[in-house]
């Protein structure tokens, strides 16, 4: 099996809207093409992505926690203490499994921090990740530089702040592919992306927001990927059978939704704007399946 990182998922995003700057290459120029694009050609390149993304099954192709947390933060979302979970509580997870999930829990907490200038909490977070990754067999990535200092060192400045993340992020997936390390990819993208999901979820609880609901609703092509993800994965415990069955329901419910169904089977998932009703039902799933994995 074959599990390959790359932007294709955060095209996607640009497409739709803006995504913060910094965590991409695009220029200013390039944007501008993108706005002027003609609606049909934005159209095929989605349609172009949704094809390399989902229909190659043996393909695991996740986003990165930088860029979920992105695209919440260019909603308007205001940053909130409370949500992040708690990098005290690292040492309550001992197994495998969920060590893996809180690594990409706690992935996203960090890039939820940095996009909101929050570099106290940002350095907590990194530090916990490290930890982590001793645990799950990812020490590698941690000790080939010295992360934390040069993170420290760089505090201010949020364009090195977000280069040193995504060479974080570059690093994990290079030693993930070197090491056949392939379900461990599948359950860190899985965590990172359940925890930006709650993150949103629970801001458009406290406001249903058309415009942060939207952006939920596209998310679910993200999920699709993950679950795809987890049914290719060559060794599938019984905690990770119920990670894909709560996945998949997220994913169902969602298509039995009045308002995707009535878009027809052509629909794409840029063109579902949910009313608060389902944006309500969508985002109580995802909270509840956050909180069946956090201890």
């Amino acid at each position: 099996m074959k599990y390959i990182y790359n932007l294709s998922v955060l095209v996607s995003f640009l497409i739709i809207g803006e995504i913060f700057i910094s965590c991409n290459n695009t220029t200013e120029t390039d944007e501008k093409v993108t706005a002027e694009m003609p609606a049909e050609e934005q159209d095929d390149d989605v349609q172009d992505i949704e094809d390399e993304t989902i229909d190659e099954d043996s393909q695991f192709i996740p986003p990165s926690p930088l860029q979920i947390a992105s695209i919440f933060n260019k909603a308007g979302m205001n940053f909130v203490y409370e949500l992040p979970h708690s990098p005290d509580l690292v040492n309550n997870y001992t197994s495998k499994f969920h060590q893996s999930v809180v690594f990409g829990v706690y992935s996203s907490d960090l890039a939820y921090c940095i996009v909101n200038d929050k570099y106290d909490e940002a350095s907590s977070y990194l530090k916990v990740i490290r930890e982590l990754g001793n645990k799950i067999g990812l020490e590698t990535v941690f000790q080939s530089d010295d992360i934390i200092t040069r993170f420290e060192n760089n505090i201010g400045s949020k364009d090195s702040i977000i280069s040193l993340l995504i060479h974080i992020q570059e690093n994990t997936d290079d030693y993930i592919a070197e090491n056949e390390l392939d379900d461990l990819s599948v359950i860190y993208f899985s965590g990172a992306w359940i925890e930006g999901m709650y993150i949103g979820s629970k801001t458009i609880l406290e406001n249903t927001d058309t415009k942060i609901g939207a952006i939920l609703s596209e998310q679910i092509t993200i999920a699709e990927i993950i679950s795809n993800g987890i049914k290719n994965m060559s060794n599938k415990t019984d905690e990770i059978n119920d990670l894909l069955d709560i996945i998949n329901d997220i994913i169902d419910t969602y298509h039995n939704f009045d308002t995707v169904i009535n878009l027809g089977e052509d629909v794409a998932f840029i063109d579902a704007i949910l009313n608060d009703d389902e944006i309500t039902l969508l985002a109580n799933k995802i909270i509840e399946l956050r909180n069946t994995l956090i201890q």
